[in-house]
């Protein structure tokens, strides 16, 4: 067991930046986090990528971007994204 699996980590530091890419209103919320108490990085789960209609990760699951629009918005322009599929050997 790593020293870091039994740490508690009850107190994290969180770093978010707002970004936009692309001709649109729409933004993106990328977080990241790291245990202030044992310095673990937080590696978020979900699908691997960015798009306009889900969170996605990035390939480590070091950062997590969440689109977003503000109050009444609605979608303008043409927002970007990728994903990517992982699968196992045939």
């Amino acid at each position: 067991m790593s020293a870091s699996s039994r740490c508690p980590h009850n107190d994290v530091d969180f770093n978010l930046n707002l970004a936009s890419f692309g001709d649109t209103n729409l933004r993106y919320l990328e977080m990241t986090g790291r245990c202030k108490l044992c310095g673990a990085g937080i590696r978020f789960r979900g699908p691997v990528g960015m798009g306009p209609d889900c969170a996605g990760i990035a390939l480590d699951g070091s950062e997590v971007r969440i689109p977003l629009l503000f109050g009444d918005e609605e979608l303008e322009g043409r927002p970007i994204g990728y994903s990517v599929s992982v699968g196992g050997a045939a």
